[in-house]
């Protein structure tokens, strides 16, 4: 079995693959306005919650669980500073809510609670100052929530340094790591220890240190290790040789390679096995004096709102290039002879920020990588050197770049009047700004407005159920950087012409509708899911599958049919019937907003595994 092990990166979590046969992070989400935590997984889990000081961060691990992608930070503002997801070891992933500084949570009313063995929510009390003179107050050991038994979170006790020394070598809570510029196979590593049973000897045939790490012998002081000695042997493939100085009963060390340019080390049976080992004397030839990076130090990134810039500050002259990925809409910049300000200042993320996400990290010792991904309905433009020492990247609306001549789009808001409907017509020419290159789905709820569609047992109506569910998907798919077209977002009636005509105007690449289902004559022993398709069934497999794999349902299978929405949509598209609302079983469900949110997770993923599937 291949392991891969979790880093910790200057600013975010570092994921790296992990073994298929564990269960997957489906979704999370942090809800500012209500201080809480949605997440959602594919199979059961058993969350482990702790409250974790310097600086204040909530960690839930979910055992069994793996984020199934590269890890997420979430720049949230306020007294919360950050959500993100990574991977704590290779069957656990990691869900970290991050207090600015300066604030405090009491872990006695923080609240982990099981809304179904898939989908949990934490809720945060109201961040409160540290007082200069008030203690951390501290608990017992924590016991662990269930579904049915939800519990406080708990403080940790003293944690291991996280990082040190140079960026190419790191001393972590999960052991240590190297950077490499050149990888070997993890079948091909070699280990050996001395007679004296003081030294661990690694071998990898085909790896290459970077230049920093050559014939150097730096401290590592944990973990029953004194100190790491680096070479380079210059054979033909090259090879790495690393030499650890251990305590005579620690147990043996071994190596795997990460798909982030690096190596773990780790001892044999995980660090429990030399938790409290006292490293023996350092080796004569430590290194007292490491090379100083002496390349300027970027200390700041900020967003000013006065003329749309995303502004990179140094301390010296710096140089950047940028790239932008057109299929993810993600701006890269990459910065040579670099490194960055540990804290480094970085701008507010808010609701209404230009900028969705930010990830900044140090490639390499000499590298500072800067990733920018926008909001809906921003577009980035040239990366420019506003000063030797400054590097500015253009953040405009893609309402402000429409070329003259070409016809804008003019938002028209809803009427004050609710009865009254807009009009079901659109405009004959296709709408401007939407940014090929970026999967565009188009999500439909159905009916609506005078519309109400199926009325069932206590007067539901199918409308009300829908639309919360279809503005879940919709946030969910933003915020994996999917741009989402509403066919209506509020409570108002369209026409199935006026529904298909604004996909196929907008040359949309996915097509789903979202609707409940009912039967008359009083049977409300009739429930269940049932997904549609009028051509090929791919879309409606993959959101059938997420569904049943996630959510308790009744299984009416993938069904064949014409609906309007589906053979006049001129993209894959699919219809979803949530379930009945004239259903006993589904009736109450429908009702409950946990429940349509996790219906709205599961949609959401499918469409996600089938864009996935098709490499949109």
């Amino acid at each position: 079995m291949r392991f891969h092990w979790l880093l910790i990166s200057i600013l975010s979590t570092l994921l790296f693959a992990l073994p298929a046969q564990a269960g997957k992070l489906l979704f999370w989400r942090f809800e500012t306005n209500q201080n809480r935590l949605t997440f959602t997984t594919d199979s059961r889990v058993q969350p482990r919650a702790q409250l974790i000081a310097n600086p204040t961060r909530i960690v839930l691990d979910l055992p069994g669980i793996t984020l199934g992608r590269p890890s997420v930070d979430q720049s949230i503002g306020g007294a919360i500073r950050s959500v993100r997801a990574g991977q704590f070891d290779s069957q656990t992933a990691r869900l970290v809510i991050e207090l600015a500084p300066g604030y405090t949570v009491d872990p006695t009313q923080v609240k982990v609670r099981g809304l179904s063995p898939t989908q949990w929510t934490v809720e945060l009390p109201t961040p409160q100052r540290i007082g200069s003179s008030t203690p951390t107050p501290r608990t017992p050991p924590p016991s662990l929530p269930s579904p049915n038994n939800p519990g406080p979170l708990r403080p940790l006790g003293p944690t291991p340094p996280s990082s040190r020394q140079s960026n190419d070598f790191q001393v972590t809570r999960n052991g240590l790591f190297v950077r490499l510029d050149s990888m070997g196979e993890n079948k091909d590593i070699q280990a050996e220890r001395s007679e004296d049973q003081q030294t661990i000897a690694l071998t990898l045939p085909g790896a290459v240190l970077p230049k920093s790490l050559v014939d150097q012998t730096l401290p590592v002081n944990e973990y029953g290790v004194s100190d790491l000695k680096f070479e380079q042997i210059q054979t033909s493939p090259p090879a790495v040789r690393l030499t650890l100085r251990v305590a005579k009963d620690s147990p043996g060390w071994q190596a795997y390679y990460s798909r982030l340019g690096g190596l773990v080390l780790l001892p044999r049976g995980g660090l429990s096995q030399v938790e409290g080992l006292k490293p023996p004397a350092p080796s004569p030839e430590l290194t007292v004096k490491p090379t100083q990076n002496q390349n300027p130090t970027i200390s700041a990134i900020q967003l000013t709102n006065n003329n749309g810039q995303l502004v990179i500050q140094a301390d010296g002259p710096i140089q950047g290039t940028g790239n932008l990925d057109r299929r993810t809409g993600v701006y890269e910049i990459r910065i040579p002879q670099a490194q960055l300000a540990e804290p480094l200042q970085g701008p507010q993320l808010g609701r209404n920020s230009p900028i969705y996400k930010l990830q900044v990290r140090q490639a390499d010792a000499e590298t500072v990588v800067i990733m920018v991904q926008p909001s809906l309905g921003i577009r980035f433009g040239g990366l420019s050197q506003t000063s030797q020492q400054t590097l500015s990247l253009e953040v405009r609306s893609l309402q402000a770049v429409t070329p003259p001549g070409n016809p804008s789009t003019i938002p028209v808001p809803l009427p004050s009047n609710p009865s009254f409907p807009p009009p079901d017509s659109f405009p004959t020419n296709p709408p401007t700004g939407t940014p090929r290159g970026r999967v565009l789905v188009v999500i439909d709820p159905g009916h609506g407005g005078k519309d109400p569609g199926a009325v069932g047992l206590g007067g539901l109506q199918e409308k009300d159920v829908i639309l919360p569910i279809s503005l879940d998907v919709t946030q969910m798919l933003k915020q994996q950087g999917i741009e989402v077209m509403l066919t209506r977002n509020a409570d108002y009636f369209v026409s199935l012409q006026g529904r298909t005509d604004m996909a196929n105007r907008a040359r949309a690449d996915i097509f789903v509708s979202i609707h409940a289902n009912a039967v008359g004559g009083g049977r409300s022993n009739i429930n269940g899911l049932e997904v549609f398709y009028a051509g090929n069934r791919e879309l409606a497999d993959a959101i059938h599958r997420s569904i049943m794999r996630s959510i308790n349902v009744r299984d009416r299978g993938v069904k064949q049919a014409r609906f309007y929405v589906l053979r006049n949509s001129r993209m894959p598209s699919s219809l979803v019937e949530v379930g009945f609302v004239t259903g006993a079983e589904d009736n109450p469900r429908l009702r409950d907003p946990a429940y349509r949110r996790q219906m709205a997770s599961a949609i959401a993923q499918g469409i996600l595994d089938y864009i996935q599937q098709k490499r949109l």
